[in-house]
């Protein structure tokens, strides 16, 4: 089948001596989440009694749902801390990209009852999990659970909301080639598991009311709200309007203590305004793929209603309304390496990447990486995709914090703490790398 190619045989120690100033728990995290873990059996019954994945936006998953047949859907963890073993590491959290044991050296397995990650079937840290949190427990009256309306990610210091489960992006003339959100959405249907496309105003408030309010944990600070691109009205609203409403909703319920988040298209300074008046605090425009003419390959439904340059131009201008820590857009990175549209070689990609990174910065933006995850159901996963080597998520992420650190920028404001045994993020390891 296509998708992701056999990984070559490394030496993981050969990483370390090569990048010594860089953390073994970045390149670690980078190697999980390009190669994915298997968890064996014992490891998946384990699993399944604490936090386990919600498929909030995007699988995350190198395997095909239909091929999981011990359910890992239902039992691995969202996400999972490995720390300490033979090389005495600091805890790093790390999502949960699962994938065959042939298609990765790494596995989760239950030794004499506790958790252990292992390389090449050598030890190499040993694994904690979250425990449900208690919002877990309640239901809706229709029987939904509260989890599928807010997720707790980053071992619970961020709630993200996936307002709408499905993007206005369609089809391969407009839907981004790495994604998988809709196909996403129609398999998790599929499995018989609680997953809503669409949750109403009513539901979102319910739900941050009982997380923020009345069954607050210590480690919760921030919200997240997303979904997919709106390009025509959706309930009789507009892109902003439904958005916001939101947004006011919430805030009416829990106050301004906590910073929200919100992911959508690029916008207007205007349209900024509203969101910002509307109780907005960060916000997300994903420009995925830095490259020009890789942009519109890639990400055609963007190129098709915003354009590239209007769409950084955008991001750029919204500091004016976010100020500096709270425009904060995301990249796919590595995915401008997938087959056939790809660069050829991981050094120009990564240039790519740092040139991303110093005009971002330099107009006070603060990006982030999420690494890419070769997921068989989006476009790129219909082609042969050779893994994407490790050298180039360490370097991004070194030229992500180095460039940080020129510009003398703030923290992504609310999001996680960083540097590493303190970063919380999951996606990438450019925030542990120091701070």
């Amino acid at each position: 089948m296509p998708g992701k190619m056999p990984y070559e045989k490394y030496d993981l120690d050969m990483y370390f001596e090569k990048y010594r100033d860089v953390p073994k728990e970045v390149i670690i995290k980078e190697d999980l989440l390009r190669l994915g873990v298997h968890y064996t059996d014992a490891a998946l019954e384990e699993s399944s009694k604490y936090t386990t994945k919600s498929y909030y936006l995007f699988s995350y998953d190198q395997t095909d749902v239909e091929e999981m047949k011990r359910q890992e859907f239902l039992k691995a963890p969202e996400c999972f801390k490995f720390k300490a073993g033979p090389y005495d590491l600091r805890t790093s959290n790390n999502k949960s990209c699962i994938d065959k044991p042939g298609n990765t050296p790494y596995k989760i397995d239950c030794v004499d009852g506790k958790l252990q990650l292992f390389w090449e079937n050598n030890y190499l840290a040993d694994i904690e999990l979250r425990s449900k949190p208690p919002y877990y427990s309640h239901k809706l009256p229709d029987g939904t659970p509260y989890s599928d309306i807010a997720a707790s990610i980053f071992w619970g210091y961020l709630s993200f909301c996936t307002i709408l489960r499905s993007c206005q992006y369609w089809g391969t003339k407009e839907e981004c080639i790495f994604c998988d959100i809709n196909t996403n959405a129609r398999k998790q249907s599929k499995t018989g598991r609680p997953f809503m496309v669409f949750k109403s105003v009513e539901d979102v408030v319910t739900v941050m009311d009982t997380i923020f309010n009345k069954e607050r944990e210590p480690i919760n600070h921030a919200l997240l709200l997303t979904g997919g691109a709106i390009t025509k009205e959706l309930k009789h609203q507009s892109n902003i309007e439904f958005y916001a409403n939101y947004v006011r909703a919430i805030r009416e319920k829990i106050g301004y203590r906590w910073t929200l988040h919100l992911q959508t298209t690029a916008l207007t300074l205007d349209e900024c305004k509203i969101l910002k008046d509307a109780g907005v605090d960060c916000h997300h425009a994903n420009i995925e793929v830095w490259d020009k003419e890789k942009f519109k390959i890639f990400c055609p439904g963007k190129e098709e209603f915003v354009g590239r340059d209007e769409w950084v131009k955008r991001v750029c201008d919204s500091v004016n309304v976010f100020g500096e820590g709270g425009v904060v857009p995301t990249f796919v990175s590595g995915c401008e390496l997938g087959r056939p549209w790809g660069f050829e070689k991981w050094e120009d990609a990564a240039k790519s990447m740092k040139d991303a990174w110093e005009h971002l910065m330099s107009h006070g933006v603060t990006p982030r990486s999420s690494s890419w995850v070769i997921e068989p159901n989006s476009v790129l996963g219909q082609y042969d995709q050779p893994v994407v080597p490790l050298d180039y998520y360490i370097e991004v992420d070194i030229a992500w914090y180095e460039t940080w650190k020129k510009y003398s920028l703030p923290p992504i404001k609310g999001f996680t703490p960083m540097g590493p045994g303190r970063c919380l993020s999951i996606n990438s390891g450019h925030l542990d790398m120091g701070y």
